[in-house]
């Protein structure tokens, strides 16, 4: 497969016709089915094998393993060990088509998603239906053609599903481009659709001159209704200051003019778990909240500033400066490709074996990499203490390494070319490379 992989680099499309060149593209998408087909059977063969072994562990360990393998988040790698029992187990003509080439990964996970709930009859019934249309529909097209035939096949089920996702509803957050981020909302579709409605009447309410107690102040629809939800939510009156404390991190020389002169005044700003912000607009939001309502914390840097080694520990509303130190230098999970929001301030060296509760042995995870981690076969060890890196041990033997980003974010760092390497290295700098050599 390595030798598959590196043979497409030598194709050489600029000797190509462009009917050539279409139907390259073509098979290599056919190609990327094929692969995902692949993938699935041997993701459900380690299931089973691992089942055999620790059937307790299997449903975490194997998806986090999975997702490892896949650079893709824990959660992803849990729905693609679901998708590849179902595709192996359960719907072999969907298998077969993704094989082929004939349909791809996305059509699969819409058309296993729909049929959840389905027992395994139904679901070959619906596999049976569906295997001369799936190839000609798009992957939103074949989870509703699923979607339709389940609810035909087992009306009951379908309104257990309904009756579960009320259950999960829930406000989510993530990263938006260009210093923005998305807040959702999911809830039962009369009230979602109803509330959206309130918001666009008071919006439009605003906009047009209407309401005493707001101006549009140029703002259009959309904006207004967006401003008006936040607001409501955080339960603000109109003008009145967000009092969260969001941990904006940005040089001093950025924010106030002051400190290292060779540092740019307008190097970016940065929001743990959210990304980088413009020095322009971070200071924008300072200077709009007013001096009433900015707290400013130092943090203490490495020489070369990349690294976050201390930070003052008085801050009146709140405590565990040991934890926010953890937040702030990880930033996010310190899983590879998790990306996740921290939530626990985890040991690496456990402490139950008497692993130190220090920034060195410290580093943030999600709720579920926490978990994980402490089943059988699974380690995480500290490599390297600045920049600070992890070292992740799977049950299968293979092994992952992360690394904290720079305080002010990845890209923060100007290039810099290779330091010769110095014969009069201590000790512990030369074991420190062995044990990313070994991991490695």
């Amino acid at each position: 497969m390595a030798g598959v992989r590196a043979s497409l680099a030598t194709v050489d499309v600029e000797a190509l016709s462009d009917h050539e060149r279409v139907a390259l593209v073509a098979e290599l998408e056919r190609l990327k089915g094929a692969a995902a087909a692949c993938q699935a059977r041997a993701t459900d063969a380690l299931r089973v094998s691992r089942e055999a072994v620790t059937p307790q562990d299997v449903a975490r360990s194997v998806g986090s393993e999975v997702a490892l393998a896949r650079h893709e988040s824990p959660s992803t790698g849990d729905r693609f060990v679901g998708l590849s029992r179902a595709l192996v187990r359960e719907m072999p003509c969907l298998m077969a088509a993704l094989t082929d080439g004939a349909v791809s990964e996305r059509a699969a996970v819409e058309v296993v998603r729909e049929t959840a709930t389905l027992t395994r009859e139904h679901r070959a019934e619906v596999d049976r239906r569906l295997a001369d249309a799936l190839p000609r529909l798009s992957p939103r097209m074949a989870g509703r053609a699923a979607a339709r035939v389940a609810a035909e096949l087992d009306a009951a089920s379908v309104v257990r599903r309904m009756e579960a996702a009320v259950r999960s509803r829930r406000v989510t957050v993530r990263p938006a481009p260009d210093g923005m981020a998305y807040l959702t909302v999911l809830g039962p579709l009369r009230e979602v659709v109803g509330a959206h409605a309130a918001l666009l009447r008071r919006a439009r309410s605003v906009v047009g001159g209407q309401c005493e107690d707001e101006a549009p102040e140029g703002r259009a629809v959309g904006a207004v209704s967006a401003d008006v939800a936040l607001r409501l939510m955080a339960g603000l009156a109109p003008g009145q200051v967000q009092p969260v404390e969001v941990q904006l991190v940005m040089t001093d020389r950025a924010l106030l003019g002051t400190g290292d002169p060779d540092r740019s005044v307008d190097e970016p700003a940065r929001v743990p778990g959210h990304g980088s912000v413009p020095a322009p607009v971070a200071r924008a939001w300072i200077e709009g909240a007013g001096p009433a309502s900015v707290w400013l914390r130092r943090l203490y840097t490495s020489p070369d500033g990349r690294d976050l080694v201390a930070m003052d520990s008085r801050r009146r509303p709140f405590a565990g400066g040991l934890r926010r130190v953890l937040v702030l230098r990880d930033d996010v999970c310190t899983t590879p490709f998790c990306g996740s929001a921290i939530v626990h301030a985890d040991h690496a060296h456990p402490a139950r074996d008497g692993g130190p509760t220090s920034v060195w042995n410290g580093n943030g995870k999600c709720a579920r990499c926490n978990l994980v981690k402490e089943g059988p076969g699974w380690r995480v060890t500290v490599a390297r203490g600045s920049p600070h890196g992890t070292v992740t041990r799977t049950p299968t033997g293979h092994t992952y390494r992360s690394l904290a980003p720079p305080l002010l974010g990845w890209g923060s760092e100007p290039h810099q070319p290779p330091a010769p390497t110095r014969r009069d290295d201590s000790v512990l700098e030369r074991h420190v490379d062995w044990c990313f050599a070994t991991a490695a």
